[in-house]
């Protein structure tokens, strides 16, 4: 065997070895996403889980969020505040999944099944003044998409439009 010999074997275990080594970075990768989509699809349950509990343990809850839904403003302050925080914690579980699912890394049939949840929601006065007077906190791309899968009426005011010069 000749030096030329051991040289083109040489280079044909390597081409090999790269080849190899390219499958299970491939395997590698594929797993990770697995893994990182399962983690954020449990993450996403965990949350929404604990927005029930929060209804199911806690009866007075239920009742400023049933009451809620129907006309925000007939609630006191406290209970306003409490809708509203319900609410915002609601949504900004919606705006992640939106927001996993734009990206990839969450499951798109989760996002797409809550779809009906926001519907539902949107549908009632209480959680529609709440969100035409908080714009903010929520990226434009999500707003824009509550108001596709849930139109209603008139539109929300714009918070670029709101905030001051300086801030913008």
């Amino acid at each position: 065997m000749t030096i030329e010999d051991i040289s083109n074997l040489g280079q044909a275990v390597a081409a090999v070895a790269t080849v190899l080594s390219l499958v299970f970075v491939g395997f590698q990768v594929r797993q990770h996403t697995r893994a990182t989509r399962a983690a954020s699809h449990n993450s996403v349950s965990n949350a929404l889980n604990e927005i029930n509990r929060l209804f199911a343990e806690n009866a007075d809850l239920s009742e400023i969020w049933i009451r809620g839904l129907d006309n925000r403003g007939a609630l006191s302050a406290v209970e306003q505040w409490r809708f509203d925080s319900l609410l915002r914690a609601y949504m900004h579980v919606c705006e992640t999944m939106f927001v996993q699912a734009q990206l990839g890394t969450g499951d798109a049939s989760v996002h797409l099944a809550e779809e009906n949840g926001i519907r539902t929601v949107m549908a009632s006065s209480g959680p529609r003044d709440w969100w035409r007077q908080n714009p903010f906190g929520f990226g434009s791309a999500f707003r824009a998409y509550v108001e596709r899968v849930a139109p209603m009426g008139d539109s929300v005011a714009d918070p670029e439009a709101i905030l001051p010069t300086a801030a913008r």
